[in-house]
């Protein structure tokens, strides 16, 4: 497990990077003679880049592993395929991990320039938001990632998918009920705790079968 973890951080490289920059960044603001509230503004700045450009990091890795057909030899080692993809999931929580780290850093540094007029909490949206995204990208790749047409979907095409479209339908779903005289704003009002629900019990969902498909040797990422 340990040589297919350190392949998939090698293969994260740019993200791990972007990760990196992002907290000196963040860090070199509380030294800088400036005011507060421009510190603030490009805190938040950083945090939407890190939101905009992990939106779908575990799908990235899973186009570098199938780029050059990497996969196979993997698979052709003396490991267990169930190792396989217990590692990969496991590589996509402990990324998820970082960027939650990163995410209560940032807002950490900015509650040090929290002044008169400023009124600063923690984005638990934008954190469900970025959890519920990578979660649902590893779920619809993993154990479904031998049809390899979802890995020739640009990566843009992706964010777009998961992080706008699809959470954005939850809002649609009171519409829909009311055509059925169900009239609620339940959807509306929690659209965000309930695609972030439906990721978590996708996940878990997708792993199960993924690891009865490892067990019978047909993984094929």
């Amino acid at each position: 497990m340990k040589a297919i973890l350190y392949r998939n951080l090698i293969l994260l490289k740019p993200y791990l990077y972007t990760l990196l920059v992002i907290i000196l960044m963040s860090s070199v603001l509380i030294v800088l003679p400036m005011e507060n509230f421009f510190k603030i503004a490009i805190l938040s700045m950083l945090v939407l880049t890190l939101h905009i450009v992990f939106l779908v990091s575990s799908y990235y890795l899973f186009i570098r592993i199938n780029k050059n057909h990497s996969e196979y030899t993997f698979l052709s080692l003396p490991v267990k395929q169930s190792t396989v993809i217990n590692t990969h999931y496991l590589t996509a929580l402990i990324l998820i991990l970082l960027i939650q780290i990163t995410l209560a850093l940032l807002s950490a540094i900015a509650l040090l320039f929290k002044g008169s007029g400023i009124e600063l909490t923690y984005d638990v949206y934008g954190m469900f938001f970025n959890i519920a995204s990578n979660l649902l990208t590893i779920s619809l790749i993993l154990p479904f990632g031998e049809y390899k047409r979802l890995l020739r979907i640009p990566l843009i095409f992706w964010m777009i998918i998961v992080g706008a479209i699809i959470p954005n339908l939850v809002q649609y779903i009171d519409y829909v009920l009311s055509w059925f005289s169900i009239h609620t704003t339940v959807f509306a009002k929690h659209d965000m705790a309930i695609y972030l629900s439906f990721s978590i019990i996708l996940f878990i969902v997708a792993y199960v079968i993924a690891i009865r498909k490892a067990q019978k040797n047909t993984i094929t990422i």
